[in-house]
């Protein structure tokens, strides 16, 4: 297997480079060595401390709820989860007051019907977010949340911020399962993910934390400068939360390669950052939610992606932006002979491997090496790239 190498980003200077606020392309290709040694790791410790609780766990969604099974890694990443949400939004969902809670998630809901009015409700979401659900992320929770009575409202606070409706899902899992249990025991599992959770952040910055140093600068410099807007919290995750994609996209893509190898059919999923400033003059051809490269310029990196999957028989089409992801993949979870792979910023993995993991898709992505577009990131968008050697291993490997 030929050993994943760094990818050229079609422009130069270390200035550009200096403000990125990740970027695995630091140690000319090694991230992908470091992210599966450091995957390894964590899931040995999460075994260690809470082997049997995932047991019962697993039993618990493929014979209670009825669940497919995943792989023992994918729940491990579940428990991880639980242990995240306690830690970085437990004080912020305890106190919210309810009428916000739900009135945030009236407004999520409401933004997807009719295009006209999400315009509207954004624009109440953003006040309501800045006002009352940002302020309190990462504050510690001033009654223990090791308790099974504290989970659903932690739960319909991550419903209402907008950015975990996948994660809740898996969470509401858990709390079926430990509901199965002594209160003593359900409160000491949950004690137990919000201590690997900590011990996760610890470990992931030394082995994972070189590719994540441009985050402080930026939440420190532009982000601390923005004004009231619906990605407050998209924008204002802090580096742990970058990790845990890591992680999650190399433990998911290991639970899903043997279903996505069986497939006969390939296509790539690739966001329309890469376009860069080709965007402007991009003539790629739609039909219906399918966008194909129409090879109008040979610098962009959407064409060069495109001809390369070309050659191994996989199509490639363009998503203009992850708020649009699942309307993409409703056509591919019609054809379960095709195996999607989703290129995506970091933090749009876990939610979008999660998504296609429940619509059973066979799958597996390749995060970007630094984001760059100007709805999120960026003054002035970049274009974006990813380690081209990695997905040509994803889609090449029989």
């Amino acid at each position: 297997m030929p050993k994943p190498g760094p990818v050229s980003l079609g422009v130069s200077g270390p200035s550009l480079i200096s403000d990125l606020i990740y970027d695995l392309r630091i140690k000319d290709g090694g991230y992908y060595a470091d992210v599966a040694a450091f995957s390894r790791q964590l899931l040995a410790e999460i075994d260690l401390r809470a082997g049997a609780a995932l047991d019962g766990y697993i039993h618990h969604v493929q014979a209670i709820l009825r669940e497919a099974p995943r792989s023992r890694g994918e729940y491990a990443i579940e428990l991880l989860t639980l242990g995240q949400a306690i830690r970085r939004y437990g004080g912020a969902a305890e106190s919210a007051p309810s009428w916000v809670v739900t009135s945030a998630r009236f407004l999520f809901w409401l933004r997807r019907r009719p295009p006209q009015i999400k315009p509207l409700a954004d624009l109440l979401r953003a006040a309501i977010i800045r006002l009352f659900l940002a302020p309190g992320i990462g504050r510690k929770a001033k009654d223990k949340l090791y308790s099974l009575d504290s989970l659903p409202g932690l739960i319909r606070w991550l419903e209402a911020a907008g950015e975990f409706e996948q994660e809740s899902i898996r969470l509401n899992n858990w709390r079926s399962f430990l509901d199965t249990l002594p209160p003593a025991e359900a409160g000491h599992w949950i004690e137990t993910a919000a201590g690997l959770f900590d011990w996760f952040q610890r470990e992931a910055d030394k082995a994972l934390g070189v590719y994540t140093r441009g985050i402080s600068r930026f939440l420190s410099v532009e982000y601390s400068r923005r004004g009231c807007r619906e990605d407050q919290i998209f924008c204002g995750k802090e580096p742990v939360e970058y990790h845990m994609s890591m992680v999650a996209a190399e433990i998911m893509n290991s639970g899903l390669r043997n279903d996505f190898t069986l497939t006969s059919r390939k296509v790539i999923l690739i966001p329309a950052c890469m376009r860069g400033a080709n965007a402007t003059h991009c003539q790629a051809r739609a039909s219906g939610v399918d966008i194909q490269c129409a090879a109008c310029r040979p610098d962009c990196a959407v064409n060069r992606h495109t001809r390369r999957m070309r050659g191994l028989g996989a199509r490639v089409y363009l998503v203009p932006h992850s708020t649009g992801f699942s309307r993409w993949l409703d056509r591919w979870q019609r054809e379960p002979d095709t195996g999607v792979v989703a290129v995506a910023c970091l933090l749009n993995i876990l939610p979008g491997g999660y998504e296609m993991r429940a619509r059973h898709i066979p799958s597996q992505c390749v995060p970007l090496d630094f984001p760059g577009c100007r709805k999120h990131w960026r003054h002035k968008g970049i274009a974006t790239s990813l380690n081209e050697e990695r997905l040509v291993q994803i889609v090449a490997t029989p």
